[in-house]
């Protein structure tokens, strides 16, 4: 992976999973001089207020929110480049797959990435799957494209809790250096936050860097599967 003077587009299906699948990564890239970019395809809360009014006060503060904490996060990694959209939370699957496509398509045309990172298929949120499905459609690759590597990261809970855990990684950034701004960035989603032994808590992020580190020889590391290279 090369993390010098790249440019790295992540399509993230909420605000935070980019910090959760590669928020080390991304520090250590912007310390290369690599220029960042994300794409959030959706909100990320509404899932929790199902059966309710998704017009109310209450769903829009939550949004509003969310929004807060995560632009709070972009600042603690140095991030200035980033793209909301709005979709509904684990609703991905009501709309078309094209519609994803069309919005990742965008961004590569317009950022014109040469790595990319996303979500794996592995993951129980049915937002991450299809997040996963829509950037293999819009990645394909084309004549004179910039694209060339395509990376999925996995995230602590939703990866954890599939009954068969397929998510099998083949490259590890070593990120012993940059874990304690990760954290610091996570700690900006105070709502998101929970304890163990929940995955998504402090210790859980850290347990699963240090395991990751484990395989790799490394203190603490972030795991990641090459779908695609082109040389």
């Amino acid at each position: 992976m090369r993390l010098i003077n790249s440019r790295i587009l992540v399509v993230a299906a909420h605000p935070d999973d980019d910090v959760l699948g590669c928020g080390g990564t991304l520090a250590k890239a912007l310390s290369l001089r690599s220029k960042i970019k994300i794409l959030y395809l959706g909100e990320g809360v509404t899932s929790r207020f199902y059966g309710e009014n998704l017009n109310s006060k209450k769903v829009f503060k939550a949004q509003i929110t969310r929004k807060k904490e995560c632009i709070n996060s972009l600042k603690v990694l140095g991030i200035k480049n980033y793209i909301f959209e709005d979709r509904l939370c684990t609703r991905f699957d009501e709309i078309p797959l094209l519609n994803l496509v069309k919005s990742i398509e965008r961004e590569i045309n317009l950022f014109q990435p040469n790595i990319i990172f996303t979500h794996n298929r592995s993951e129980v949120n049915i937002d991450h799957r299809l997040t996963y499905d829509a950037v293999e459609v819009a990645s394909r690759p084309k004549k004179n494209s910039h694209l060339k590597s395509v990376y999925s990261f996995e995230i602590v809970c939703s990866g954890n809790w599939k009954f068969e855990k397929t998510f099998s990684p083949n490259t590890y950034v070593d990120i012993s250096k940059y874990f304690k701004i990760k954290m610091k960035a996570w700690s900006k989603f105070k709502n998101e936050n929970h304890k163990l032994p929940h995955p998504r808590s402090n210790k859980g992020i850290e347990i699963l860097a240090r395991y990751r580190g484990m395989q790799s020889g490394l203190e603490f590391a972030e795991a990641f599967r090459l779908e695609r290279e082109i040389f």
